[in-house]
């Protein structure tokens, strides 16, 4: 009998330890599985669609509107001041110059590309014209209108030019000759 009491106590002892170890990992399930992977892809394409930026509208327009209207003639606004000349030397104005023409329509010099950009906040109206004739006797006087941040890409004859704009904006413009070499 005291071996079988001992036996029992042995059972009970080992049982006892048993059920005071540590808990079984717990396992997911398949169905369990798939849920997770489909709510993490819904996740995934939330956040994608989240991170499209909205159609605003931008500071610049996304095609570039070039009106080529040519300028019949040169106004200087700053009057330049001069000696006085004797009449004799004067040169002969009743020739009218063909740079404050507007360009041939096909012409036969030389043609370069030019970029114009306009970064006012208003619209720019811009005059420029030849200083001399090219090698083909050719020269004129061009006049752009440009938008607000427009920057239109136009082709015009190779050579040396005299410029002006004006900003039609908020702030008043002021005009300021330059000398452009193309």
């Amino acid at each position: 009998m005291k071996r079988k009491f001992i036996s029992l106590i042995s059972v009970l002892v080992i049982t006892v330890l048993s059920a005071c170890g540590p808990a079984p990992v717990p396992t997911l399930s398949v169905a369990d599985l798939q849920g997770t992977a489909v709510a993490d892809a819904w996740v995934a394409m939330t956040l994608t669609q989240a991170a499209i930026p909205t159609a605003t509208e931008t500071p610049v327009p996304p095609t570039p509107t070039i009106t080529l209207t040519p300028f019949p003639t040169a106004t200087l606004l700053l009057v330049p001041t001069f000696a006085l000349v004797p009449a004799a030397t004067l040169p002969d104005t009743s020739v009218a110059d063909p740079c404050n023409a507007p360009p041939p329509l096909e012409p036969k010099g030389k043609k370069v590309k030019i970029k114009f950009v306009n970064k006012s906040d208003g619209g720019v109206t811009f005059s420029f014209g030849m200083v001399q004739e090219n090698e083909e006797k050719e020269c004129g006087t061009y006049s752009f209108s440009l938008g607000r941040y427009e920057e239109p890409v136009v082709e015009v004859l190779a050579g040396c030019y005299w410029g002006y704009g004006w900003v039609d904006g908020k702030v008043p413009s002021t005009t300021q000759p330059i000398i452009i070499f193309v």
